[in-house]
C-alpha cells in the first residue's frame, strides 16, 4: 500500500502537467533546510526522529504539497501517536496574498456574527416589553427577576491569520502518502479550554470532544490548540541565530531605529530576523545546566489565549490627565480591568522558564562523550515530553516533537468540578414552602377567626322588654 502511493510521488513532473501555484511561489520556499536525510542522520546520532523510509518518504510527499499550496516555507513538526492512527505534521507559512484573502474572510465572519447578536439583542428587549405589557394585568405582585452572580466574560476575538496564534498554518496527515489537510486557525476559547482537559487523540479529525469544560468544536480543532501549545512552549533556538536588528543597517539609520524604539519601548515585539553574522557557541556552553545559551523564538501564550492582549473593556480606558487625578484621590489605584495580561517576550533564555515542583522544565547533554568535536548537543523539554532540539555546533538546528500531545502533570490528572447550582430566587415568605397544619390547628384557627356578636341586637331586644312591661 505504501509503495501503491509513493509510486506517483516519485515520478518525474511532466512540464505539460500545470500547477496550482505560480512558479515564482514555489521559488520563494525554501527547500534547503528540509534534507530530510541529512537531519535523519543528525536524529539517529541524538537518537531520535523516523525512519531513512519515512523521512524520505516525508521529502517528497512535502515537494509534491509545495506544487498544489502558495507556501513560502515548510518544515517538518513532528509527529503526534491516536488510539486509531497518528498525526504527520508540516509546519508552513503562506504567501502574503493568501494571508490577505483569510482575513477579509475573517472579518466578513466576524461582522455577520455582530449582527447576529444585535439582532438577538433586540429580540429579547422586545420579548421583555411585551412581557412586562402583559404583567400589568396580574394582580399578583411577583418577586423581582433574579440577576445572575457569575460575571459573564467576553470572548477575545481570534488572532487574523499570520500573526501570533495563527501565524503558522499547519498541514496533517495519517499516513505517508495520503492527502495533506490544512488545520484550521485556532480561537483563543480553543486554547483556554485545551489547557483545562486532557484528551487522548484518535486519528479522527471528526471525533467528537467529551469533556468539561466543553471544548467547542471537534478533534481536529483540539489538535490545533495542543499544536499551538506546544509550539509555544519548546520551539527553541541557539542564542544569537536570530535577532530582532537587521546587521546591514547603516550608522543613520541605526540612531533612527533607537529614536523610534524610545518611543515605542512598550510595544510588543512580535518579529524577528536570522543574524547574518551568527557565530555558534561552543559545544560547552550550549550544554550548560543554566540553559542561558538558548532561547524561544516563539511568542508565549498569555492566559486569554492570545499572544497579545485583548482589552474586554475599551470603554474603561481614560486619558493621562484623568489618571493622574484619579491616581492622586484614590492613592494611585487604577479601575478595574485595567491590568493587562503580559508574558516573556521573544528571544527570552530558557533559563527564566519556571520548574515544575523541583523538576527541571530543560535537560541537555551530548550526542557522543568520545567524539566532541563532532557530537551534537540535544535538549529535551521535561514539561512536554517528546520535544527536542539538537545543534551541531553550527548552523544547522531543528526542532521536533514525536509525542502523544500531552503536557506532563506531576499529579494525576482531575478534572474541574461542576459549578454550584445557583439560587433563582432569594429565600422568602413568597417562595418558601409551608408544612401543613393539623386538624386541631385548623379548628382553634376557625375559633379564633369567629366573628364576635353584634353589639346592636342586644340593646333592640332590651328596649323592646322595657316597652312591654310599661304596656302591661
Amino acid at each position: 500500500m505504501l509503495a501503491k502511493k509513493l509510486i506517483p510521488f516519485l515520478k518525474i513532473p511532466d512540464s505539460k502537467e500545470l500547477s496550482t501555484t505560480d512558479p515564482e511561489d514555489e521559488l520563494l520556499v525554501d527547500m534547503s533546510r528540509n534534507d530530510m536525510l541529512q537531519l535523519c542522520y543528525f536524529f539517529e546520532q541524538a537518537g531520535l526522529g523516523l525512519p531513512k523510509s519515512e523521512m524520505f518518504s516525508l521529502m517528497v510527499s512535502m515537494k509534491n504539497l509545495i506544487r498544489t499550496e502558495p507556501l513560502t516555507s515548510i518544515r517538518f513538526w513532528g509527529k503526534i501517536r491516536g488510539l486509531y492512527k497518528n498525526y504527520y505534521i508540516l509546519e508552513t507559512e503562506l504567501t502574503e496574498e493568501e494571508y490577505a484573502r483569510r482575513n477579509e474572510g475573517l472579518e466578513a465572519e466576524e461582522l455577520n456574527v455582530a449582527n447576529d447578536e444585535n439582532l438577538e439583542l433586540e429580540r429579547i428587549s422586545e420579548s421583555q416589553e411585551i412581557e412586562g405589557e402583559s404583567d400589568t394585568k396580574v394582580p399578583r405582585k411577583l418577586p423581582p427577576i433574579p440577576s445572575p452572580t457569575v460575571e459573564v466574560q467576553l470572548d477575545p476575538p481570534p488572532e487574523s491569520s499570520g500573526s501570533g496564534t495563527n501565524k503558522k498554518v499547519y498541514y496533517i496527515c495519517n499516513e505517508i502518502g495520503d492527502e495533506w489537510t490544512q488545520l484550521p486557525d485556532v480561537t483563543p476559547q480553543q486554547i483556554r479550554v485545551a489547557r483545562q482537559i486532557k484528551k487522548s487523540f484518535t486519528g479522527l479529525l471528526t471525533q467528537e470532544i467529551i469533556t468539561y469544560p466543553h471544548f467547542p468544536g471537534l478533534e481536529i480543532n483540539y489538535l490545533r490548540a495542543q499544536i499551538a501549545r506546544i509550539s509555544a512552549g519548546t520551539q527553541i533556538s541557539p542564542l544569537g541565530f536570530y535577532t530582532f536588528k537587521d546587521e546591514g543597517f547603516g550608522e543613520e539609520e541605526e540612531e533612527e531605529e533607537e529614536a523610534e524604539g524610545e518611543e515605542a519601548a512598550d510595544v510588543v515585539k512580535t518579529s524577528y530576523k536570522e543574524n547574518r553574522k551568527y557565530e555558534p557557541p561552543v559545544l560547552r556552553d550550549l550544554i550548560d545546566s543554566s540553559m542561558s545559551f538558548w532561547v524561544h523564538h516563539t511568542m508565549y501564550i498569555l492566559p486569554q489565549g492570545r499572544t497579545i492582549w485583548w482589552n474586554p473593556n475599551p470603554t474603561v480606558a481614560i486619558d493621562e490627565a484623568a489618571e493622574e487625578e484619579l491616581g492622586e484621590e484614590e492613592g494611585g489605584k487604577q479601575p478595574p480591568g485595567r491590568e493587562p495580561e503580559t508574558g516573556p517576550p521573544l528571544l527570552t533564555p530558557l533559563s527564566e522558564d519556571a520548574s515544575l515542583e523541583a523538576i527541571p522544565p530543560w535537560s541537555v547533554r551530548t550526542s557522543s562523550n568520545i567524539l566532541s568535536d563532532y557530537s551534537l548537543a540535544v535538549v529535551r523539554s521535561n514539561l512536554w515530553p517528546g520535544a527536542y532540539c539538537f545543534t551541531n555546533q553550527g548552523k544547522i538546528f531543528q526542532n521536533i516533537y514525536i509525542g502523544h500531545g500531552h503536557k506532563f502533570m506531576s499529579h494525576n490528572f482531575t478534572p474541574l468540578p461542576l459549578p454550584y447550582v445557583e439560587q433563582d430566587y432569594i429565600l422568602g415568605p413568597e417562595i418558601m414552602e409551608m408544612t401543613d397544619p393539623t386538624g386541631e390547628q385548623e379548628e382553634q384557627w376557625r375559633i379564633d377567626h369567629l366573628p364576635p356578636p353584634p353589639p346592636e341586637k342586644v340593646e333592640e331586644e332590651g328596649e323592646e322588654e322595657e316597652e312591654e312591661g310599661e304596656e302591661d
